[in-house]
């Protein structure tokens, strides 16, 4: 962490480096504090808080019990559309509703990790045969735990290998009114130039301050961290933090931070396709390292400290419509499903733009 004044720094400093480097088994969300049930008896309202230390940085969380998300023993996250007796009317990854009886509820979070890819779209595949939806999923778990131990409250969009799609994943975040939703990525690709620092690309949302800020912190945070590791990184054109416009309509190109209504960014936190840092990735050090920078940045955008290596975009992209969408998509396992009641009529719920 680069700034550290005053007390609240040096406590997050401290809190920070001795906070546990394991992140939690699939499906489990960092340590909990069960109240009373949300709906019934095997719907337990889950406040993810950390029991490891009484010491906080993380500003209160305006709570008031009502499930927004919900993690189902299967351990596959899912917005909260309705509460009825018989259960939460979720929406399902591939957009149907499903009434689900048992699972972890949650109410509000601070912040949305979101592992990017996952089942069937794996993301860049290693030359050692390692995905990018495995390695996402790795840092953004061990990202959860640091965080939780300074009391932060954080959500995975997926803790296991299964398809999201971007409009779900969005959903997730949106529902909970997540002040961050950070998606974590690594580039694959081919050669690229080579640069003596870390050629980390953070994708904020053009028209806003709060995710040009955050992702300058990201990327300062990112350098920091990563650039003891080696003297040789992978790095286009647009190593930094920056934006990506679609050449078609003017608006920003990634769905993960085209369509939040919070503030969000998107990481490439390094180069699969470099086999420097491909061997990297494969140690425990490293991910902890791109880990830190992750945790680190979200404490300092809490603080209101504004980052820097900002540039302008070098080229635009045309929206394809491949990876992350709806085509082909099948539900995972909900666990313990029942059937919505003769009676419920889905317009309760709302419509929602599941186009782009």
């Amino acid at each position: 962490m680069r700034l550290t004044t005053g007390l609240t720094w040096v406590l997050a400093v401290a809190l920070l480096s001795c906070s546990s480097d394991s992140a939690p088994r699939p499906g489990a969300e960092g340590a909990t504090t069960t109240g009373a049930p949300a709906t019934t008896t095997t719907i337990a309202s889950t406040s993810t808080v950390s029991s490891t230390t009484t010491t906080t940085v993380a500003p209160p969380l305006d709570r008031d019990g009502e499930a927004r998300a919900l993690v189902t023993d299967t351990g596959v996250t899912v917005p909260v559309l309705a509460t009825l007796p018989e259960g939460l009317v979720v929406r399902t990854p591939c957009r149907d509703l499903a009434l689900v009886r048992s699972g972890r509820a949650v109410d509000r979070v601070h912040v949305v990790l979101d592992p990017g890819h996952g089942g069937s779209e794996p993301g860049a595949v290693g030359a050692d045969g390692r995905t990018e939806a495995s390695i996402n999923l790795r840092v953004a778990e061990i990202a959860a735990a640091k965080l939780r131990a300074l009391g932060f409250d954080v959500l995975l969009t997926r803790t296991a290998d299964v398809r999201m799609p971007i409009v779900t994943r969005v959903e997730i975040a949106d529902t909970l009114g997540a002040d961050l939703l950070i998606s974590v990525h690594h580039q694959g690709g081919g050669e690229l130039p080579v640069g003596p620092i870390p050629g980390t690309e953070v994708y904020y949302q053009r028209e806003s301050a709060e995710s040009r800020r955050f992702a300058g912190l990201l990327y300062e945070e990112a350098v920091e961290e990563l650039s003891p590791f080696a003297d040789e990184w992978y790095g286009g054109p647009d190593a930094g933090a920056t934006y990506r416009l679609d050449s078609r309509t003017g608006d920003d190109f990634y769905g993960m931070v085209r369509r939040p209504r919070g503030t969000a960014v998107l990481a490439e936190m390094s180069f699969m396709g470099n086999p420097t840092e491909l061997e990297l990735l494969a140690t425990r050090t490293f991910l902890v390292a791109e880990a830190q920078a992750i945790a680190d940045a979200v404490v300092r955008w809490y603080a209101d400290e504004t980052g820097s290596g900002h540039v302008e975009p070098s080229f635009t992209l045309t929206s394809s419509g491949g990876g992350g969408g709806l085509a082909g998509c099948e539900d995972p396992d909900l666990g313990d499903v029942g059937e919505l009641p003769a009676d419920f009529d889905p317009a309760v719920v709302g419509a929602v733009d599941d186009s782009g």
